[in-house]
């Protein structure tokens, strides 16, 4: 085994979690084909995005998660958590003894393609990709 194959391994091993974490996340969207504006907006909030397209309507969300990941509590990482253009509140959590957290956003962008006021497909990107509720 040379130096490189742990390398190797890890990333071959990060890319079938992302993909695994894709399929999960792409499941959980199906609940919503056919579902109105009206129903998305009383789950995910406000889009950030109406764009009127070709296709059909977009309505596009952003959800950002940032990681602190400073030595605080032994064996957990600082969480500071913000939802963008979904309504909800942000959360924060770490030391109070800390300066601003060096934090690492990672993002999720979910797009929903609308025609007739109905869900017809959505795409996504993103590492933080998960359903809201």
């Amino acid at each position: 085994m040379n130096r490189l194959t742990p390398i190797i391994l890890l990333a071959t091993a990060g890319c079938a979690a992302q993909a695994s974490m894709d399929d999960r996340y792409d499941a959980s969207l199906q609940r919503w084909k056919g579902a109105t504006r009206a129903e998305l907006e009383a789950a995910w909030g406000r889009p950030m995005l109406v764009q009127a397209t070709p296709d059909g309507t977009v309505l596009a969300w952003v959800k950002r998660t940032d990681i602190d990941d400073r030595p605080g509590a032994p064996g957990s990482p600082t969480v500071v958590v913000n939802r963008s253009g979904g309504g909800l509140s942000g959360t924060t959590v770490m030391p109070s003894t800390s300066p601003v957290p060096a934090a690492v956003p990672i993002t999720c962008t979910t797009r929903f393609v609308m025609k007739d006021d109905h869900v017809v497909s959505w795409t996504f990107r993103g590492l933080g990709c998960g359903a809201p509720y």
